[in-house]
């Protein structure tokens, strides 16, 4: 089989739609959690060479406690099961214990933040997950039209 040059970018597009249609269809929220994180590592990383914030740096600008751009990174993967779904070390229990469902939503939104500097806001799979927000989320809670004045009612 010859060898073929691919672009990490395109790549890491490829994974974050397939996570997100993975979503959509209700279908393996570990996948979907995989995908999407690994993706999000990509666009992370790309953003930062092209010399503008990504989700991670924003983070960082607003944590109380100064804790460096690692340290906040690895606190929202570890709290996304992202790692955890990745890797085996050393000292890990065979087992792990998390709402699947949640962990890859909210790991498509850390992601779509980063995809989005892309100019893929206006993309298919972006429009298809808003268009599940609008439908399936509660906008009391949710922020599901993204206006950048809303706020959750108590």
């Amino acid at each position: 089989m010859s060898m073929k040059k691919h672009n990490r970018l395109d790549l890491a597009m490829n994974q974050f739609e397939t996570a997100v249609a993975l979503f959509l269809a209700k279908k393996d929220y570990f996948s979907v959690i995989t995908l999407a994180g690994a993706a999000d590592v990509v666009f992370c990383q790309m953003i930062t060479r092209n010399g503008e914030s990504n989700l991670t740096d924003i983070l960082v600008d607003h944590d109380e406690k100064e804790r460096s751009r690692e340290e906040v990174g690895r606190e929202v993967n570890d709290l996304l099961f992202i790692n955890d779904l990745k890797h085996l070390d050393p000292g890990n229990d065979e087992y792990i214990s998390l709402n699947a469902y949640e962990c890859a939503y909210t790991t498509i939104l850390k992601g779509l933040a980063n995809y989005n500097a892309f100019d893929s806001k206006n993309s298919k799979v972006v429009s298809d997950f808003l268009e599940w927000g609008q439908k399936n989320l509660d906008p009391d809670k949710y922020n599901i039209y993204c206006d950048p004045n809303w706020k959750p009612k108590a």
